[in-house]
């Protein structure tokens, strides 16, 4: 935003109005930023889950061949 036409609007609107909008754009960008790191996190989480579930399956395999062997 150019910083002629925000004090145009100030004189002509009123400062709680060019106020208001000023707060819901930068609202607008934190939550924007809030969900992105929300579906980073949800990524990282399911990631992690499988890798341990591979885990446990592959000690579930070793435990099963080492109870045959006995």
């Amino acid at each position: 935003m150019d910083i002629e036409y925000i004090l145009k609007l100030v004189a002509n609107n009123g400062f709680p109005l060019v106020l208001s909008i000023y707060l819901v754009y930068k609202l607008e960008y934190f939550i924007n930023e809030i969900v992105k790191n929300q579906k980073e996190f949800s990524r990282n989480i399911t990631s992690e889950i499988k890798e341990i579930n591979h885990s446990l399956n592959d000690l579930r395999v070793y435990v099963a061949s080492t109870n045959r062997k006995s």
